[in-house]
């Protein structure tokens, strides 16, 4: 095993240190299975095209109003879309009572069109519903099927991944941590009932090398993801000086289909249809629409602070029950690298081509999939600095 200078020099710190000895481990004599590097899932290769938003995502409500309709917005993620997809929604929602009680009209009666079926219009519809049940929601999408969303393709930590860093001054952390507490809320309260398992939701450890993590210490409140314990990993080989924290597992997979799955049964209507302008919005049969297209407001909105981050995936099969871990951070020279061990399988991953939008398979494509295998195979293996950018 290669450790790096860094390594060393905290080791021996911590060691010299009255009273202390070795680093504890950090699940005391517990070691938990690496991944089979060689377990390949039957269709291994994952494309996906994250909605970044330069500034931001955008939630709010339209000023231009096209076609007389009161229009809200809710897109422009990034790759933190599951994390944060509670949390909006509900924001969403008090935004939506605000403007029809100051517009005098029925908020349990005005007919609703939500655009997009991934996970930010899927949670959208379902908090409508779930607030008052006999609003008539009517969600349109390009297609109709789950599995063909961004969404879908993600590895479904609880994260501000890459969008945290548009959020780094302190006149805006409040806004993204306020966020992050009411996603938080929904899923603890997902975690503690009895239907967790159906909505995919999971408490997980997360680790990684014992190197700062902006996304969590920074932009995370400690209310809702603790300061990280420091110790030795519990992985047989890297057993180098590690972080644990403690955050829950989203999975696309298997949430997705079970929120589109309760809003058919309790009567919401489902619709394909393709949107590319405000006179398409303006046509639509109901007079609130709530926009959740994700890159789609690109071409919808005009809006140029979208951009297209295209990130590659790894799925791999379960060898082992104890596989019920995270491992993410990158490595010790800062690669992109990350292990997600879901309810069924393993997503790795390590990729961010940013202004790239096809999730089409291209030349190249191939190589970077083997990166990301040999660089998470370096990291369980102990050679944390072995892995490509």
């Amino acid at each position: 095993m290669r450790l790096t200078r860094r390594d060393l020099l905290t080791s021996a710190a911590l060691a010299a240190l009255p009273g202390l000895g070795a680093p504890p481990r950090l699940r005391g004599k517990e070691v938990l299975p690496s991944p089979d590097f060689t377990a390949l899932h039957d269709a291994p290769w994952r494309l996906g095209v994250r909605p970044h938003r330069r500034g931001g995502f955008r939630l709010g409500l339209d000023p231009a109003n096209p076609g007389g309709k009161l229009v809200f917005h809710n897109y422009g993620h990034g790759g933190a879309g599951i994390t944060l997809s509670w949390g909006c929604a509900s924001m969403l929602c008090d935004l939506f009572l605000a403007e029809l009680r100051a517009r005098r009209l029925p908020v349990d009666a005005t007919p609703v069109a939500v655009l997009g079926t991934g996970v930010i219009g899927l949670t959208v519809a379902t908090e409508l519903r779930r607030r008052w049940p006999t609003l008539p929601v009517h969600v349109y999408a390009k297609s109709l099927d789950v599995r063909d969303t961004t969404s879908f393709v993600a590895g479904g930590q609880f994260e501000p991944s890459g969008i945290w860093r548009e959020y780094d001054s302190e006149a805006l952390r409040p806004t993204l941590a306020a966020v992050l507490r009411r996603s938080r809320d929904r899923v603890v309260e997902l975690q503690r009932s009895g239907q967790r398992t159906s909505f995919g939701v999971a408490e997980r450890k997360n680790y990684t090398l014992d190197h700062p993590n902006r996304a969590f210490e920074q932009f995370v409140p400690p209310d809702v993801v603790p300061p990280p314990r420091r110790g030795r990993l519990p992985f047989e080989k890297l057993r180098v000086l590690g972080r644990e924290y403690s955050t829950w597992l989203l999975n696309p997979t298997v949430l997705l289909p079970k929120l589109a799955r309760d809003l058919r049964e309790a009567g919401v209507r489902f619709t394909a249809q393709t949107f590319s302008s405000h006179d398409e919005l303006a046509a639509l049969p109901e007079p609130v629409v709530i926009n959740c297209t994700g890159y789609g407001a690109k071409q919808l909105m005009a809006d140029e602070q979208l951009v297209g981050q295209r990130g590659h995936l790894v799925l791999l099969k379960k060898t082992h029950e104890k596989q019920f871990y995270f491992f993410s951070g990158g490595c010790s020279n800062f690669a992109t690298s990350y292990v997600f061990c879901r309810q069924d399988d393993i997503v790795l991953g390590g990729t961010v081509q940013s202004g790239r939008d096809s999730a089409e398979p291209v030349s190249g494509d191939e190589v970077l999939f083997e990166r990301i295998l040999a660089n998470n195979r370096a990291l369980f293996e102990g050679r944390p600095g072995a892995c490509e950018r």
